[in-house]
């Protein structure tokens, strides 16, 4: 709690007057982006009822320059989940792991296949979360971590199949 209090130019008392904890700070700062998340998750699963050819795919992702139409792709984009990626204890770990099964389950789906435990799933997976690590740590610009994002969500969607330039 003092390094806490010594980085954010305050005192240790002012930080125990508003926290009991460092749980409680951490609390504060993910309890928003996971609950966007979540819903973003669920939203998504519950859209998600048909498989879509590559040339459906290709023109949905033909539309898809600009964040601000995708509403729930920001909250992918929110840096605090940098935090929740690196957690090692807490009990947002609990919460991170939740949404890694929703996620992997998800790309399962997807690959139509029924074991989301497969290590393909988790390479799929870890890749991803990979590349939004990524794109909030060396893109700092809201509107370049966007334009980033967006190229690496059609890459993972497409693969190698499809050359940039038809996206």
């Amino acid at each position: 709690m003092r390094v806490i209090a010594k980085k954010a130019n305050t005192t240790l008392g002012n930080i125990y007057h508003y926290f009991p904890n460092k749980e409680a700070i951490l609390s504060e700062i993910l309890e928003e982006p996971l609950e966007k998340l979540s819903k973003l998750v669920e939203g998504h699963l519950e859209l998600q009822v048909k498989a879509y050819t590559m040339d459906e795919l290709l023109d949905a992702l033909k539309e898809m320059n600009d964040l601000s139409n995708y509403e729930e792709f920001q909250y992918v984009l929110d840096e605090r989940l940098l935090i929740l990626f690196e957690l090692r204890t807490t009990r947002f770990i609990e919460a991170r792991e939740a949404f890694v099964k929703k996620f992997k389950n998800h790309m399962a789906w997807h690959l139509n296949m029924e074991d989301s435990d497969s290590p393909y799933i988790d390479i799929l997976t870890s890749t991803f979360i990979s590349c939004i690590r990524h794109v909030l740590l060396e893109h700092k610009d809201s509107e370049d971590a966007q334009k980033e994002f967006i190229k690496v969500f059609k890459m993972l969607c497409t693969g190698l199949a499809v050359n940039a330039e038809k996206l």
